[in-house]
């Protein structure tokens, strides 16, 4: 709620004090509204009534991370991105290199949704397809020893041929003020990495921007839920009646991130620490990472350091239609 201070003919006061000293205050009064530190929703149904906006970048970045597990295998990584808006709607995609056991040649990742921005409220709906074209080959566990991570007789697969899937998302965003914005993220995946697991990521996140520095804080806490992947990429258990042979459990796991941005013009600059609660045996589970594989067939146990701690920086250099052709 505003506040208003009155302010009363204080320069006819000055211009003559014998009139206030018999009792004529001038009418006139100035209101002035007191500093506003929450700003609040301003709802627009005009979804295409915004110009028509595109942005373009690339990334460059020591290491790529995604939801708190290296897709690089600790290498680094690079991404190019495009989006086209109007009104509410928008579709973007990008492409990005990647190291994963089944040796896709890259992700690319196409999206789409619907993007109401309400004055610091910035609702966003939408849908993702994370594509990974040529794919080359599995990773086996079972079968006869020496097992190795290429196919053996009588082997077992661990991760599907083609890990593309599907992931439906939700990430509301409120400006509070000039130094504070705060966030939420929601993902669900009917078929997390084509394992036939359903998966549900949910997290929140804060920006501290300091205005004028180009300088800022950010950090985000999120929690994946994964379930039991089909029974075709390992077996754990029978369970008697009509389900039969179970999969295996994926881990679940809570994951966060801190750092600190500067944006200067078009490019920005971050560093930032990344970690989770998975252990490096749960990590295997999750990613089939192959040294896991290849321990797994030495000593009878997988482990992946895809999931440990680390610190990641990176390059941004962005472009959009307000400020390519200035």
């Amino acid at each position: 709620m505003n506040h208003w201070i009155k302010l009363a003919g204080v320069a006819a006061l000055i211009a003559a004090p014998e009139a206030f000293a018999a009792g004529h205050l001038p009418p006139a009064t100035v209101s002035v509204p007191s500093p506003t530190f929450v700003a609040l929703p301003q709802p627009n149904f005009d979804v295409l009534g915004a110009p028509f906006r595109y942005k373009a970048g690339v990334t460059f970045m020591s290491e790529n991370i995604w939801r708190g597990i290296s897709i690089t295998n600790h290498r680094p990584g690079a991404m190019a991105y495009g989006e086209a808006s109007k009104g509410w709607f928008y579709l973007g995609g990008d492409v990005l290199n990647v190291t994963l056991p089944t040796s896709p040649a890259a992700q690319l990742d196409i999206y789409g949704g619907v993007r109401p921005v309400w004055g610091p409220l910035t609702l966003d709906f939408g849908a993702v397809y994370h594509g990974r074209p040529g794919n080359q080959q599995q990773y086996f566990l079972g079968g006869a020893a020496p097992v190795l991570t290429f196919w053996t007789p009588g082997g077992m697969p661990t991760t599907p041929f083609d890990q593309s899937f599907v992931e439906i998302y939700a990430k509301p965003s409120w400006t509070l003020n000039d130094y504070l914005t705060i966030g939420g993220e929601f993902g669900y995946n009917p078929s997390w990495a084509n394992y036939n697991a359903q998966a549900l990521y949910s997290g929140g996140n804060a920006t501290l921007s300091l205005p004028g520095t180009g300088l800022s804080l950010s950090g985000a806490f999120g929690h994946y839920f994964l379930g039991m992947g089909d029974p075709t990429y390992g077996p754990s258990y029978i369970q008697p009646g009509i389900k039969g042979i179970q999969g295996f459990k994926l881990s679940s796991y809570n994951t966060w991130n801190i750092g600190a941005s500067y944006k200067w013009n078009a490019i920005t600059l971050d560093v930032r620490y990344h970690d989770t609660t998975l252990t490096r045996q749960g990590c295997f589970t999750n990613v089939a990472n192959p040294a896991g594989n290849f321990a797994a067939a030495v000593w009878g146990q997988g482990y992946s350091d895809w999931c440990d701690a680390r610190v990641v920086g990176s390059i941004n250099m962005e472009l959009d239609s307000l400020t390519m052709f200035k």
